[in-house]
């Protein structure tokens, strides 16, 4: 999904060179090797992960090697090198009690699987030397792949009967929006929240797709408790973009985000 919206969105100045899992192994240190040694990049960006995160409680293994292991395969050998290395992590890293925003400097504490593999990776990426820079996002959606705006859509549009959770807290994030923010970040460094403004819960994001396909009467709201998966869930995974505010890289409203997904959905269909 980020991968697709990158190359999409990408600027004319660069050549990118989108590579496929077939192509790139990035849990393999020789294909990395190979691929970094033939293409002599200036720059490269992960944006592969493992994000089946209900999953990953019982697949950990995997996800510890794509979301753990691998972003520090790939700084180490650009490191050597001296290629800068862009990758994206996520709010699950923070425990969700707090009752503000996170920062890029609140102390981390993931609460499942998926959340620990991403934070392995955040610090194999640091401690592999390579400049780097980390971007963490949020429950990010797309024109393309599976993402909850689109499984919303789909039951909306079938009619069927859906509770959504009203008790956890985030931004929903177009890929598109991230996409073209990480283009004009290349000269950042470190660790920046990149979300779309504003604040929303799972069902807060469901009633806006409900309502939009005159679905509304068929949408109800559920507590967490009410509704358990594998994988607990951070309650508060709101990220503070002041210092992405900062610097110039504003993403539009949440609302903004998934009406233009609305929007390109509906158009489809005429």
């Amino acid at each position: 999904m980020l991968a697709r919206a990158l190359a999409a969105t990408s600027p004319s100045a660069f050549e990118v060179i989108p590579l496929t899992r077939e192509e790139l192994d990035i849990t393999d240190a020789d294909s990395i090797e190979r691929a970094l040694t033939a293409l002599r990049p200036s720059i490269v960006i992960n944006s592969a992960a493992y994000t089946a995160v209900d999953r990953a409680e019982d697949d950990i293994e995997a996800a510890e090697r794509v979301n753990g292991i691998a972003p520090g395969l790939l700084g180490v050998a650009a490191a050597r090198r001296e290629i800068k290395v862009v990758h994206f992590s996520t709010d699950y890293v923070f425990d969700g009690r707090s009752s503000a925003p996170y920062t890029e400097h609140d102390d981390t504490n993931p609460i499942n699987a998926y959340g620990r593999s991403k934070l392995h990776g955040e610090h194999a990426l640091r401690d592999s030397g390579a400049e780097h820079l980390l971007i963490r996002t949020q429950w990010l959606f797309g024109d393309s792949g599976k993402s909850f705006p689109d499984t919303m859509w789909t039951r909306a549009r079938s009619r069927l009967p859906t509770r959504v959770i009203d008790d956890q807290w985030g931004a929903p994030t177009f890929a598109g929006d991230l996409a073209r923010a990480t283009w004009s970040m290349l000269g950042d460094r470190g660790i920046v929240h990149v979300v779309s403004e504003g604040v929303a819960t799972w069902y807060d994001v469901a009633r806006r797709i409900f309502a939009a396909t005159g679905a509304g009467d068929q949408l109800s709201p559920c507590s967490t408790s009410e509704y358990p998966t594998p994988a607990q869930r951070p309650q508060n995974g709101r990220l503070d973009t002041a210092l992405v505010r900062s610097r110039g890289h504003t993403l539009p409203p949440w609302e903004d985000a998934i009406d233009g997904f609305i929007e390109r959905r509906s158009a489809e269909l005429r």
